[in-house]
């Protein structure tokens, strides 16, 4: 993205921009905007993400950027933003009563405001990924050299929320039985508290739109298909190796053993293979660029 290519589209003086910033970590990109609410003499000042896979916003151009604020920006304005903030405090009210835990951080993140003043939780990233998952939208920046990081809610319409980290005890059980409660990384089944249930399709490139069905419902031989066992270990280490992958389109490897039984160590080959049209990066489609490497089906590679 280049800035002076971003403005020379936005064709609206009440929307500014002024620098680009990412949290590599979390796979987010932002854009420092202010827009103004001349009426009400009245300005927000803050991150927008245009890569934030939560909700499903994965902007490539300056063009459909400059569109995209221009879009958004009725939520900005004073009135706006005070309705939005009425509107889920009810929400809260009234459809997340047992969310008590959580709660907090959502009434410290309401103040709309850049904070990390939020109160003593054994994982509060966690609370922090609870309310993404809820569908809002938070962005995040670094504070004291870049250590921590401190957050601002912004105020636009949830998203589709995906829970996709919720299992349910039966569903637990039914899948751990499935796959013969087998960590699939080391062939072993001497320590099944210690597995995690893995989606074969990296979350990373999950989108809105890449709805998890009722998991209670779906059958041994889709269990199978979607998922695998771990170990926390490596749980992490697909995670990172993934991430790396969605950054560079470069497959990583296992074992120490470069082989992909499909494609090669790019990502997105066997759709250009298919069609030559590039694959895209989020979504249910996305699933076939990681086809053939190892991470993505342990068992099968």
């Amino acid at each position: 993205m280049n800035l002076t290519v971003l403005q020379s589209f936005i064709q609206k003086p009440t929307i500014q921009v002024s620098g680009f910033s990412a949290h590599s970590k979390a796979s987010e990109l932002y854009l420092t905007v202010s827009f103004t609410d001349v009426e009400n003499n009245f300005e927000w000042t803050g991150l927008i993400p245009y890569h934030y896979r939560r909700t499903g916003i994965f902007i490539e151009t300056e063009e459909d950027l400059a569109l995209y604020l221009e879009t958004i920006q009725p939520f900005f304005t004073k009135n706006a933003i005070s309705a939005w903030i009425e509107k889920e405090k009810q929400y809260w009210q009234e459809t997340l009563t047992g969310r008590q835990v959580t709660k907090p951080f959502f009434d410290e993140l309401a103040k709309l405001d850049w904070t990390s003043a939020f109160p003593a939780n054994s994982n509060p990233q966690r609370r922090l990924q609870d309310i993404k998952e809820m569908g809002y939208t938070i962005a995040s920046r670094p504070i004291g050299g870049g250590v921590r990081r401190e957050f601002q809610l912004v105020p636009i319409p949830r998203g589709s929320q995906t829970g996709y980290e919720v299992f349910s005890a039966a569903f637990r059980k039914k899948a751990f039985q499935a796959l013969n409660n087998r960590n699939i990384f080391e062939l072993s089944a001497a320590n099944k508290a210690g597995l995690l249930l893995d989606h074969k399709f990296p979350e990373i490139r999950w989108d809105a739109e890449t709805k998890a069905e009722n998991l209670d419902d779906i059958t041994v031989e889709e269990i199978k298909a979607k998922f695998q066992l771990i170990d926390n270990q490596r749980n992490q280490q697909k995670r990172e190796v993934c991430r790396n992958c969605f950054h560079t389109g470069r497959r990583g490897i296992i074992f120490g053993i470069q082989f992909y039984y499909e494609g090669d160590e790019k990502w997105e080959t066997n759709f250009l293979n298919q069609g030559m049209v590039p694959i895209p990066k989020v979504g249910k489609i996305a699933e076939l660029g990681c086809i053939g490497c190892g991470w993505y089906d342990i068992q099968y590679w």
